[in-house]
């Protein structure tokens, strides 16, 4: 498993003044471009396991700059050693049949750069995993910032299994999956030639699936019980179509270091820091990968060794009304039927409808394709029905 870091919340995040209408953004030290980003792990999941190499882009960039031609190993306290090959530039993987993360086992990362600048992390036991007890949704109404009226929605929490120890370290990742429909069947497609459509359903159901991007951690220190109840995950409100037909959401619990949460936990803070310019000043988050040669150079992200348990739940559609943007049909819509005859054979296929009058219309293509709204047709392998 990859657990992507935003590299740009690491050193800058962009601040609207409201004020003014201009962005503002602050002048950063020139130190923090081109600095090393270090993003992999080991678990007790089975592998193959992944490491990215690559290069912190400007601010206004934040693009993925690969680092390639590394010398990138994971080496256990047992003296196994693997090397992990290069499968695309600054992606670093081991074998499907290579090294196997065990409980109690401790890992590190080490890799040497072409110009042979040795870099390592110091090793980290892979802690025994503590189980999901259950993950469970709530409907309930939130704040809205930006209106009158609450969201409404469904709010996701979860209980831990009781630990076998007072103090343990956790950090959660989330992923998504939703069931959604476009707003029209098609009557007519266009491919050089007007025909008639006959799976008038073919492309309006889809299943989306993404990682949330929130990042989720807690310790379990002082707790006259080392059990986490009700912990808030994620917030779905009505607004979207993620709750249009049915959601998923995928829940991994990873067991860490207290070295380990040390980092998560200021990259969720810095991630949910609001208020004043810099409540927190950036830069400040440095992972556990170092240059062994020369421990000042700033490096960035993390090698984590983690122990993982994972849980998926689904929830219906809620009983309330859901509020998303539907698609209509406007004048403009039957007016440009006759446009399609005028397309390019790179914009085909192209989907018409027909109103309940029988009367073909021409509407955007989103709203009769739900693979336009970044879903795929193909039902996933996990999904279960109602």
């Amino acid at each position: 498993m990859n657990l992507k870091i935003h590299l740009f919340v690491l050193f800058a995040m962009p601040v609207l003044l409201f004020s003014c209408i201009e962005k503002y953004y602050p002048e950063l030290d020139s130190k923090y471009e081109n600095v090393l980003v270090v993003d992999g792990m080991i678990s007790n999941e089975p592998g193959p396991y992944y490491i990215k190499l690559s290069v912190a882009s400007t601010v206004n960039d934040r693009e993925f700059l690969p680092l390639s031609g590394y010398n990138v190993a994971i080496i256990d306290d047992a003296g196994t050693t693997e090397q992990l090959s290069e499968i695309s530039p600054g992606t670093y993987t081991t074998s499907p049949n290579g090294i196997q993360g065990v409980v109690g086992r401790k890992y590190k990362t080490q890799f040497v750069s072409p110009d042979e600048k040795i870099y390592q992390s110091d090793f980290e036991v892979l802690k025994n995993p503590i189980g999901i007890d259950t993950v469970y949704a709530i409907f309930e109404a939130h704040a809205n910032p930006d209106g009158i009226f609450p969201y409404e929605g469904y709010q996701f929490y979860l209980d831990t299994k009781i630990a076998p120890g007072d103090t343990n370290f956790y950090m959660w990742r989330l992923e998504k999956s939703f069931e959604f429909r476009s707003d029209f069947l098609i009557s007519h497609v266009y491919n050089g030639s007007l025909r008639p459509f006959s799976n008038a359903d073919s492309l309006q159901t889809c299943w989306k699936t993404d990682k949330i991007q929130q990042i989720f951690t807690f310790k379990t220190t002082g707790m006259s019980e080392p059990v986490v109840t009700k912990f808030p995950l994620n917030y779905v409100n009505t607004e979207t179509r993620e709750l249009m037909e049915r959601y998923s959401l995928r829940v991994k619990q990873f067991t860490i270091t207290e070295n380990a949460y040390t980092f998560w936990n200021n990259v969720r803070e810095q991630n949910t820091t609001q208020g004043s310019l810099y409540t927190k000043q950036p830069f400040q988050i440095r992972g556990n990968v170092y240059n062994t040669e020369t421990p000042d150079e700033t490096v960035f992200g993390s090698f984590l060794v983690a122990g993982i348990t994972e849980k998926r739940i689904f929830v219906n559609r809620p009983a309330a009304i859901l509020r998303y943007s539907v698609c209509t049909l406007e004048d403009a819509d039957y007016k440009n039927v006759g446009t399609v005859f005028m397309t390019k054979p790179d914009e085909w296929p192209l989907y018409i409808t027909t109103d309940v009058n029988g009367i073909r219309a021409f509407p955007n293509q989103d709203c009769i394709n739900c693979q336009l709204r970044g879903g795929s047709i193909v039902k996933p392998d996990f999904w279960t029905e109602y």
